[in-house]
């Protein structure tokens, strides 16, 4: 009897249900897992090679402004040429050449180049894994069951990096190996997976301009973009500036570390009730919810003292992620045709994670610099309560409409 190759088998496992889904699952646990070593301790880097906090909060921007174009442009070719996967290979490889010449780039200006090379390839792979999911499962409302894979890449990785930063003789520079040697791994599972189509629809219309046009004139989208993005202006002060905060009150790289850790203990909880909530809420009180989480944190963040007092809080701020995150996959999944599920959750995911954050970190880079970090996290604070009472108003004025009622 003729033995199949290795290659072979992993190939036909990818090729089932249950393989596409468990590749998945890793693909987010090595993608989000790749960049644990890097976000969070970017600001550390960029202090220890003399960098201000407005530099480093103009790089912030700069990254998020660039991944946001790039996001929504990339993949909108991905729907027009039905070729997710290859789209998302070569956002790998450019992030790996990118990451091979950012450590000998020392001063802001140097640094400049990179970082825009580095971010045209860094957020297409949200949405090509978020549609990719959706298009897999038979259920979309169990989409938080796949994407915890990243909750739990990044909880883990993040820990481990800290461990490894802490060691007095490893540089931060030891944070780019780590984020290529990920990116290599998951680089060598996508080659595996199949391209994934929508169960039970078909795809015989090409995606246009018109579509995604039609899409954003849709009673209510732009609206809740807009809310979910004044949550990302808030959330870039926790990306950029919370380990600086933390190593501010005396806390070490170990606690930060850990830190990120318990916030993906919050955020793998919230993942893992997202579709009872969704079922019991819909997804735009998941999204209301999401903020009422980071409203407390902030308070709570705002008086600790102590570095240790920090890591129960986390919980609050991974779950309202997780929150956030469901529920607006969610949401735009039952906004968008098909045809172009890549191009929706590209706008989502950059509305969410890249515009708004560039917005944010230019706005938390100075506070920070001026005011400090305990200030910067009050003001964040008010600005999530006024984002609160926008979302229920919004949510209000569609409830007397009858816009969307169900959802």
């Amino acid at each position: 009897m003729q033995k199949t190759s290795l290659t072979s088998r992993l190939t036909a496992f990818f090729r089932t249900p249950r393989g596409t889904l468990a590749g998945l699952w890793g693909a987010y646990f090595l993608y989000w897992g790749s960049l644990a070593p890097v976000v969070p301790f970017l600001g550390l880097y960029y202090e220890s090679i003399g960098l201000s906090g407005s530099q480093i909060g103009q790089l912030g921007g700069l990254r998020s402004i660039i991944s946001f174009v790039s996001a929504i442009a990339l993949a909108f070719l991905s729907d027009v040429l039905r070729r997710r996967k290859l789209i998302l290979i070569i956002c790998i490889l450019g992030m790996i050449a990118a990451l091979l010449i950012y450590p000998s780039m020392l001063t802001f200006a140097t640094l400049l180049p990179v970082v825009a090379l580095y971010s045209i390839f860094l957020s297409p792979a949200i949405a090509i894994l978020d549609e990719a999911t959706l298009r897999a499962l038979n259920n979309p409302r169990d989409y938080s069951k796949v994407r915890v894979g990243g909750s739990y890449g990044w909880g883990i990785i993040v820990f481990a990096a800290g461990l490894i930063i802490a060691i007095p003789a490893v540089p931060l520079a030891i944070m780019f190996p780590l984020h290529i040697f990920f990116l290599v791994l998951l680089l060598a599972l996508v080659l595996f997976l199949p391209e994934v189509k929508q169960i039970g629809t078909s795809e015989a219309k090409k995606a246009s301009f018109a579509d995604v046009w039609a899409l954003l004139r849709r009673p209510g989208f732009a609206l809740w973009m807009g809310i979910i993005f004044l949550f990302g202006v808030t959330e870039a002060s926790v990306i950029n500036f919370l380990f600086l905060h933390i190593k501010g009150i005396g806390g070490s790289a170990v606690i930060m570390g850990a830190a990120m850790t318990i916030a993906i203990v919050g955020e793998i909880a919230g993942f893992m009730v997202a579709k009872r909530v969704q079922h019991k809420v819909g997804s735009r009180r998941m999204i209301v919810i999401s903020f009422a989480l980071r409203i407390v944190w902030f308070a709570a963040v705002v008086f600790i003292k102590h570095p240790l007092l920090i890591l129960p809080v986390q919980v609050l701020g991974g779950a309202g992620f997780a929150m956030i995150e469901s529920g607006s996959v969610a949401y735009v999944n039952e906004r968008s045709p098909h045809r172009i599920g890549t191009t929706a959750q590209a706008i989502r995911s950059a509305v969410l994670i890249r515009f708004s954050t560039a917005v944010g970190a230019l706005i938390s880079g100075p506070l920070y610099q001026i005011y400090g970090s305990a200030t910067m996290y009050a003001i964040m604070g008010i600005a999530s309560a006024i984002s609160l009472v926008f979302a229920l108003i919004l949510r209000s004025v569609e409830r007397k409409s009858g816009s969307g009622a169900a959802i």
